[in-house]
């Protein structure tokens, strides 16, 4: 066990608030050179604490009485124990109190510290390797290195890259997920088995999901259920974008058609294949500042017009159909007409002519689409 994953004030707090809970006496935490590092007592940490650093060396628990705390630094009555993690000693726990009071407590608050820290450890190391797999799957797709030079990294981590096909990425799209270690164990354990599949976190506010290859509708319906139970189980709703099947040397692109997919994945669809997009293949590629160009010069002076606005988005709404916009605005369809000519007067583009209307509905989108955002 790497001795340096012990020394983090993390732990060595969590440590000393542990063992308050078991016993209502005052407790304190060195390191090797019997510096105390936590304590319940504030005050003493920072100080040298002779006794421990006794304690430390010679590998066995130690009673301070009066005549110790007479003649060494630091000290007060108190039993003091060496935490021994496979035969290293890796600090030292000091109970304070009258020791005939407090030894009685000595087994049990040993025992508990070695196991919180072997649990501690534990975690900490399986957390480096989730870090590790997230690195190497990020140059993976993003192409970073030789492909040769990945696949010595997959052999290390224990990887087999020719089993994974396809791309999904999940976003939240009202929070970040920032998901810790065991929020992201859940998300693995909620996924069917029978698809395999390796989760990373990306960033804060996405999860990406790379599996083997799966017929569509299977994947939808397995996707679908997945987001179903991360709701019901953590509260976090997720939507997906799936890229298109590709080999383990080009799996980044599938990466990529994932990612612009997940952008248009929301309540109404909450898996988005980029095999499906269409309109949404155009507009992916526009800058901002060209979409918000297009829009002024084609329907700039409509957007003050409220009623109008209203209108045309009713009308588009509704498949151009003139009764059924009427009924919705609640006007006669001769006002509707009247309102469609408005239109067309303030935007010089005609609502009858193919190429104005597809100028109309394409500016009415982004527009809409930035409005959204």
């Amino acid at each position: 066990m790497d001795n340096v994953l012990f020394h983090t004030d993390q732990i060595y707090n969590a440590i000393v608030r542990e063992i308050n809970r078991l016993i209502d006496e005052q407790v304190i935490l060195t390191n090797e050179q019997g510096v105390i590092v936590a304590s319940t007592n504030s005050d003493r940490i920072g100080s040298f604490h002779e006794g421990s650093y006794l304690a430390m060396k010679n590998k066995e628990k130690m009673i301070m009485t009066d005549d110790d705390v007479k003649r060494l630094r630091g000290v007060r009555p108190s039993v003091v124990l060496p935490i021994i993690i496979e035969d290293k000693p890796m600090g030292v726990l000091g109970i304070t109190g009258e020791p005939s009071v407090v030894e009685p407590y000595a087994m049990l608050v040993q025992k508990v510290t070695e196991l919180f820290i072997h649990d501690s450890v534990a975690r900490i190391n399986q957390e480096s390797k989730t870090r590790d797999l997230e690195f190497f799957i990020f140059d993976w797709l993003n192409h970073t290195g030789d492909f040769s030079q990945l696949l010595e990294r997959s052999d290390f981590l224990h990887i087999d890259m020719f089993s994974y096909d396809q791309v999904v990425v999940f976003k939240c799209d009202y929070l970040k997920i920032n998901l810790t270690y065991n929020q992201l164990e859940m998300v693995k354990k909620l996924w069917s088995s029978t698809i395999n599949a390796l989760f990373i976190r990306w960033g804060q506010e996405k999860i990406v999901m790379l599996l083997e290859a799966v017929e569509k509708d299977r994947l939808t319906e397995k996707l679908l259920s997945f987001i179903t139970h991360i709701k019901k189980e953590m509260d976090i709703q997720l939507y997906a974008g799936v890229g298109n099947k590709n080999d383990s040397k080009r799996l980044s692109y599938s990466f990529q058609q994932a990612n612009k997919s997940s952008e248009y994945a929301n309540s109404k669809h909450p898996v988005v294949f980029e095999a499906d997009l269409r309109f949404e293949m155009l507009t992916h590629e526009l800058s901002a500042e060209t979409k918000d160009q297009f829009v002024l010069r084609s329907i700039g002076a409509l957007i003050q017009e409220e009623e109008l606005m209203q209108t045309l988005s009713s009308w588009f709404e509704n498949n151009m159909a003139v009764q059924l916009t009427a009924d919705k605005l609640h006007i006669h369809k001769n006002t509707l007409h009247y309102r469609l000519n408005r239109i067309a007067d303030v935007t010089k583009l005609n609502v009858r002519n193919v190429d104005d209307l597809m100028l109309l509905y394409i500016s009415h989108r982004f527009y809409n689409e930035k409005r959204k955002t």
